[in-house]
């Protein structure tokens, strides 16, 4: 068993189809979207952290750039976690814990200040645990369009990545496609990437 992080560029064909397969497996409600594509509203990941066996995927977490407004106009451009995904049998072993942490830690290098993620209310506690805090005020996800979204999972949450505390108040979780939010956001890339 072996945990590799991959940028999104360098998957190929097999292996999407793999990643799909295995989401579709951990979320049978999303079974049908996951055959088209590894999209969260419409935004692919940057990066995707596997953990694999010889011939399977057993554990799964997604990285996509989303941009966070506070109501004092800074704006941040945020690691978004998505699809935390352990298969069942390999549960309970602190697999979603090393997934995790290896995540926010490329993510860190990369530059991001903090990660955010969208669970249910059933895994705060685990979030928790992992150093994740629920935030103080209200979250609005907002779609490319800019428009707010309901979300399934309904509890966001936040993770520090460095010293720099979280911005206070409520927040706007943008789509990083939207134009408005693709040059005015703080994060530094390593020079020999540039922006995602």
């Amino acid at each position: 068993m072996f945990i590799q992080i991959i940028d999104e560029h360098e998957i190929d064909a097999a292996l999407d189809n793999g990643i799909k397969e295995f989401l579709g497996e951990i979320f049978p409600d999303w079974k049908e979207i996951f055959c088209q594509h590894r999209r969260w509203h419409k935004t692919a990941p940057v990066l995707t952290t596997l953990c694999r066996t010889d011939d399977r995927i057993i554990g799964h977490v997604a990285v996509v750039v989303r941009a966070i407004t506070t109501t004092w106009n800074f704006r941040y451009s945020v690691a978004s976690i998505q699809g935390v995904a352990v298969a069942p049998e390999h549960r309970h072993a602190g697999l979603a814990h090393q997934l995790l942490a290896e995540t926010l830690a490329e993510a860190k290098r990369r530059g991001f200040v903090y990660a955010i993620l969208y669970c249910q209310e059933p895994l705060v506690d685990f979030y928790v645990s992992q150093g994740w805090k629920l935030p103080d005020d209200h979250t609005v996800m907002r779609n490319e369009e800019d428009q707010p979204i309901s979300m399934r999972s309904n509890c966001p949450m936040y993770y520090e990545l460095t010293d720099e505390p979280f911005p206070e108040g409520p927040l706007d979780v943008h789509n990083f496609q939207n134009r408005h939010f693709q040059h005015c956001c703080r994060i530094r890339f390593p020079e020999s990437e540039g922006p995602p």
